[in-house]
This record gives C-alpha cells, structure tokens and sequence, in this order.
C-alpha cells in the first residue's frame, strides 16, 4: 500500500516482440505505398493505383483521395502495432475481412491474365496471411495491449 508522499507503483508492461515490430513496418510502407498511388496510376494507369472492394480507381484524382484515406488508416495502424493500442484489435479484425474480400473481388471483377500459381501462393501468404495473422496473433496476446 502506497503512503502519501510515495510514488506510485509502475506497472510493468511486455515490451513489443519481433512479431508486432515486423509488422508494424510492413504496415508502415503499405502505407507509404498507398500514399503514393496517385502518381502510381499516373505511370501506368492499367495497371497501378488502388484497388477498393475490386474495383482499381480509374483517375488521378480518385487516386488522390483514395490513396492518402487508405494510408493514413494503414498508418494508424503501423502506430497501433508499435504502441500496442487496445483500440487495435477491432481494426485488426476489419482490416482481416477487408483484405481477402478485396483479392477475392478484384480476381473474380477483372479479366486479366491468369497470374503463375507461384504468384498467387507468395501473394496469398503475403497479404492474407500478415492481415489475418496479424488480427490472429494480436487476439491471442490481446492482454499485451494497453
């Protein structure tokens, strides 16, 4: 028990692993990549910008608001995993539905070439596998975050 006068008790908090850091980076510069797909699209619009629900937006200008909206949210996101933020978790788990969904649409929306099986398993791994394992391991260790 504390007497007046005497400092309080720290509380000792885990330090961030590997897991949370590496991530924290991954999300960071997709988040610098999001900031800069209006001058994606603008080197080759068929190809480049961001892709929302399936649908790649198709002007600069689109590109300019969508980008920065997506990065900024994907920042805050990189800041969640550094600081280990309780509010994480329920854009973790959004964040993990969004991902899958937008692959699914987008390959089902466009008719493109069929890309190498080698391809879409690294891809797969990549992108569902840091969204959903990200919202996977910070509901496991949710007692981690403050």
């Amino acid at each position: 028990m504390a007497t007046i006068g005497s400092p309080a008790p720290q509380v000792q908090r885990p330090r961030r692993d590997w897991f949370l850091s590496a991530m924290a980076i991954l999300f960071a510069l997709l988040a610098l990549s999001d900031f800069t797909k209006p001058f994606q699209h603008r080197n080759d619009p068929g190809h480049l910008g961001l892709v929302i629900f399936g649908h790649r937006l198709a002007t600069f200008g689109a590109n300019a608001i969508g980008g920065p909206i997506f990065g900024i949210i994907l920042a805050t996101y990189a800041y969640g995993l550094l600081t280990q933020k309780r509010w994480l978790k329920p854009l973790s788990i959004v964040y993990a539905f969004y991902v899958p969904t937008n692959l699914t649409l987008f390959w089902s929306l466009h008719a493109n070439p069929p890309p190498t099986v080698g391809f879409i398993v690294v891809y797969l791994i990549l992108s569902v596998g840091g969204s959903v394992g990200t919202a996977l391991y910070i509901g496991y260790h949710h007692d981690r975050l403050r």
